[in-house]
């Protein structure tokens, strides 16, 4: 039977974004740590479990804390901020859809059923990427969900984004108001989006070609795997 919603991550899942961040990423340590610049290969560790912002930069602060000015060297407020303003002027024009990701919204759209994107991305930056490649309007913006539009410490993989975001707007827009175990497919490329797949009864399809640590992924044993975007449209017809 298809799934009568599904959820898509955006880094890693619709959108190629990993040189993106690793760029702006970078430039931000330039910006407000210069004495230090962390290696693509520590960065992308972190990207491959969804690690939101926040915890991206506080793990890759050195291990002795430097003080800049007289001013400790991390203040999560000023970190986080300083990386979305200059991802919207470096990061936002590497940040290219996976081949076939227009199709693939348009095709399930076209068969009735219900999309949705879950991602601890600023929703801002999700919104934007989409109107600028073209993709934008496909999916409800109602019904597109980032940050800050989570709880404090609810983003993926915790539920809440599910169960006290998205799903009053579902009522909303749909009337719909509950999903059985396994109506809902999640398509994302991390064990973050695996767990939350778990998490909120979902049946979880993961895209090998996107960030995620393969060995963790693996291990939790995902419904379903597509190594290209466009393979999504035969998952959905063989569930």
């Amino acid at each position: 039977m298809a799934p009568k919603l599904i959820i898509f991550d955006f880094d890693g899942t619709l959108f190629d974004s990993l040189s993106a961040i690793t760029t702006s990423v970078q430039l931000t340590f330039n910006a407000l740590l210069p004495s230090y610049t962390p290696t693509p290969s520590d960065i992308h560790r972190l990207v491959s479990r969804g690690a939101p912002p926040e915890i991206t930069f506080m793990a890759l602060q050195p291990q002795s804390p430097v003080s800049v000015d007289g001013v400790d060297a991390f203040d999560e407020e000023t970190w986080v901020r300083t990386y979305r303003q200059i991802y919207s002027v470096h990061g936002h024009p590497l940040t290219k859809p996976y081949p076939g990701a227009k199709e693939v919204l348009l095709s399930l759209r076209e068969k009735g059923i219900p999309l949705a994107i879950i991602s601890n991305k600023a929703v801002a930056a999700v919104k934007s990427a989409l109107e600028s490649h073209g993709l934008g309007g496909i999916i409800n913006e109602e019904l597109i969900i980032g940050e800050p539009m989570f709880a404090s410490g609810k983003r993926k993989p915790h539920p809440e984004g599910f169960t006290e975001v998205l799903l009053p707007r579902l009522k909303s827009v749909y009337g719909t108001v509950g999903y059985d175990e396994g109506e809902v497919l999640m398509v994302g490329d991390t064990i973050t989006d695996i767990l939350f797949a778990k998490n909120i009864g979902a049946k979880a399809c993961w895209c090998r070609f996107g960030q995620g640590n393969r060995e963790e992924c693996e291990k939790e044993s995902p419904e379903s795997g597509i190594d290209e975007l466009i393979d999504v449209l035969g998952v959905v017809d063989e569930l």
